[in-house]
């Protein structure tokens, strides 16, 4: 077993050489023609912003079907690819009831936090 653990090894890092060594020796450009054109590159340079993921667990103060929303300490608006889980089963958004216990996986855009996930436990 070690042995073939030593071969494996030596394996992936032989392969990784080898795939370094292919990265760094890039073909040199070929020359188009003996009279060179000049021509003006501009560069764009656009920020992404990436939304921050969050959790967040509480009991459920506010439900609204009809506006797609989830109250639990603040108000998470709930999309159609939103999972939403009770028990391992999947169930929607009417089904959540105020006094439920739920776990809510949010991302924060600006100043709307869009749920991504929301496990239930129902009240006891």
């Amino acid at each position: 077993m070690r042995k073939a653990s030593v071969v494996a090894l030596v394996s992936c890092l032989t392969l990784g050489t080898a795939a370094f060594a292919a990265q760094a020796a890039k073909p040199a450009a070929p020359a188009t023609s003996a009279a060179k054109t000049t021509t003006a590159a501009t560069t764009t340079t656009t920020k992404t912003t990436v939304a921050k993921a969050a959790h967040v667990h509480g009991a459920v103060t506010a439900v609204d079907a009809t506006a797609n929303t989830l109250t639990i300490k603040d108000t998470y608006n709930v999309a159609g690819t939103t999972k939403i889980t009770e028990k391992g089963k999947t169930i929607t958004l009417a089904d959540v009831k105020v006094g439920d216990s739920a776990s809510v996986w949010y991302t924060k855009d600006g100043d709307k936090m869009n749920a991504t996930k929301i496990i239930v436990a129902a009240k006891k």
